[in-house]
Formats: structure tokens, C-alpha cells, sequence
């Protein structure tokens, strides 16, 4: 398992850290209200009153108190000291705040939880980041309780978009030390809607739905399968 002091070396949890401060003011944007209202919009109206859930790479936790509001206890873990910081020093109402616990660890590829603790699991734009997705989805599959649920987004390989935000980012690469969409230089993992439900399926995860978002564009564009730079997955543990 990767150390703490590991952890500080690596460049995607460096680049994390640093925008750390700009996190909370992005999910308040249009593009991020829509691709959460997206993201969320899977789970319907199912019920998470009293259940566990895990955010699993959880940022500053705007997703995990999005969670806690549906009347879950949210567990927030995070690689990135600086975010975790934020997480735990954003105000909230004592009722929600009873329902939120923070913490750092060093990797989502080796969770420090039991089996079988959560009853879901949200991971949003994670595991483009992460060296060994099969790894980390293995962790995730230990610690759901069988027939629990896995919120998840990953980005969209057959998305147009995408692809030419990697064109810019390569181009202004070779002239500028702080290319367009710095991100790109970590955001390795993507994948189609059929790949990652094989890939899913051999950790024991049964997709449900999917949809697709994460651009700037109107939904009527930002949800086709082209245009949306990220796939956003339901899935179940199904043993």
C-alpha cells in the first residue's frame, strides 16, 4: 500500500492539492451542476435514509454532502491532504454534520474499511487518475455489502469532445508551462460503455444504467454518446 510520504510524490495528487481552493467554486458552475444533476439523476428516488455510503476520492466533499442531504452517513476518503482539509473545514448544519466524516489515506486502491461496510459506493472522476483501476474497483466490490450500488464516472472514450481538449492541451503543451486543461496531463484511464461493462462485470459489479455528460453544452447534446466527456455508470454488487 502506498505511504503517505508516496503519496505526497505523485504528480495527479500535486496537481489536486493545488487546486484544492478552486473546488468548491467549479461544482458551483453550470457545467459541474449539470454533470452532477446527471450523475445523481441515476439513482432516482431511491431511498439512502440510514444506509453507509463511501465517497471514494471525495475532493472537498460536495458530492458527499449531496449524499449526507438524502439522509445517509457519508464517509469521504481522499489522497489529497489539501482537499480533505477543505472538506473538513466547510460549515454545515450540525444534523448533516453528524452524518459526514473525512479522511486522507493514500490510495482508493487499498481501502482501510471492512468487507462488506457500505451499503454504496460514489467514485466520480476517479479512476482516470488512479494507476490500477482493476485494483481499485476490486476494493470496491469488497466493501460494498452484496446488492449494494456503485455510483461512478469515468471519462468517455467516444467522446468528440474529449478528444479535441486532448488536441489542445498537447498543442499548447509545447508553449506554455500551464497548458489548457492541465488535467489532461493525469486523466489517463477512459473507456467505452461496453468496456466498462466488462470490465465491471469480471469484479463482480452489475451495470444498471448509464447516461452520458460533463461538457458545456446544452443536455440535449451533453447527453449523447459523442458529445458527453463523461459516462456516468449505476452498477450493483451482484453476489
Amino acid at each position: 500500500m502506498a505511504t503517505m510520504a508516496e503519496t505526497r510524490d505523485r504528480p495527479e495528487i500535486r496537481f489536486h492539492d493545488e487546486i484544492s481552493s478552486e473546488w468548491e467554486t467549479l461544482h458551483r458552475s453550470r457545467t459541474f451542476k449539470a454533470r452532477t444533476a446527471a450523475m445523481f439523476g441515476l439513482l432516482g428516488d431511491a431511498d439512502l435514509v440510514g444506509q453507509r455510503w463511501l465517497d471514494a476520492g471525495c475532493g472537498t466533499g460536495t458530492l458527499s454532502r449531496l449524499l449526507a442531504a438524502r439522509g445517509c452517513a457519508v464517509t469521504g476518503v481522499d489522497a489529497s491532504h489539501e482537499m480533505i482539509a477543505a472538506a473538513r473545514d466547510r460549515p454545515v448544519d450540525g444534523l448533516l454534520a453528524e452524518r459526514l466524516t473525512f479522511r486522507q489515506i493514500p490510495t482508493i486502491a487499498s481501502l482501510p474499511f471492512a468487507d462488506r461496510s457500505f451499503d454504496g459506493v460514489l467514485c466520480a472522476s476517479v479512476l482516470e487518475y488512479v494507476p490500477d483501476v482493476a485494483q481499485c474497483l476490486a476494493q470496491i466490490h469488497r466493501v460494498l455489502r452484496p446488492g449494494g450500488l456503485l455510483l461512478v464516472s469515468i471519462p468517455n472514450r467516444g467522446s468528440l469532445l474529449r478528444r479535441s481538449y486532448r488536441l489542445a492541451h498537447a498543442a499548447s503543451s509545447r508553449v506554455s508551462s500551464r497548458p489548457l486543461y492541465r488535467y489532461l496531463a493525469f486523466s489517463k484511464f477512459e473507456a467505452s460503455p461496453a468496456a466498462m461493462q466488462d470490465l465491471l462485470r469480471r469484479h463482480g459489479l452489475m451495470m444498471l444504467a448509464t447516461g452520458f455528460a460533463g461538457s458545456p453544452l446544452p443536455p440535449a447534446l451533453d447527453r449523447r454518446a459523442t458529445i458527453g466527456t463523461l459516462i456516468n455508470i449505476l452498477a450493483r454488487r451482484d453476489d
